[in-house]
């Protein structure tokens, strides 16, 4: 089970998920693109501007560099809108060691090629990272999760091993 998690988008559905990591243990760093985001959560623990009223984890800490989120991280969890996943991917690949085990939680698909979101990670992460590549669906929503309603979701890859150690966080 990993201790470190680095959750890649901070609206709604990201500092959702993050919240629930940390308040099961883990350390999780939470990238956000909006800089008022990144401190809104770091000085009162609080995503004022996707997920308002919602007191957060100490241990969910912000930032704006996604070298910085990923650093000693032991898996990722990719919440970017689907509209921004190519290129934030293409962004984070190239900081990206190989096969660290990633989850994506990002709802939808790519607007112009109406790919889904794991095609498109194939497209722009490396080929030894495939593999690693996960994926978290089902009926869910970020204000539920955050005030403990009861919420499925499934977690499903290629690797089973690897899936069923995740599943555990």
């Amino acid at each position: 089970m990993p201790n470190n998690i680095a959750v890649i988008g901070a609206g709604a559905w990201g500092t959702a998920l993050g919240k629930h990591l940390a308040e099961k243990g883990l350390a999780v760093r939470l990238w956000a693109y909006e800089h008022d985001v990144v401190e809104s959560i770091n000085t009162s623990h609080e995503n004022s501007v996707f997920l308002n009223g919602i007191t957060l984890p100490q241990s969910l800490t912000a930032t704006s560099s996604l070298i910085e989120a990923i650093k000693d991280c032991q898996g990722i969890l990719f919440t970017v809108p689907s509209h921004a996943t190519r290129s934030v991917l293409r962004e984070l690949a190239s900081s990206l060691p190989d096969s660290r085990p990633l989850v994506c939680a990002t709802k939808g698909i790519e607007e112009d090629s109406a790919k889904l979101m794991t095609q498109v990670m194939e497209d722009e992460l490396p080929t030894s990272m495939h593999r690693s590549l996960m994926v978290l669906s089902g009926p869910s929503f970020a204000s539920e999760l955050t005030v403990g309603r009861p919420t499925a979701v499934c977690l499903a890859g290629t690797d089973d091993a690897l899936v069923r150690r995740f599943k555990k966080s």
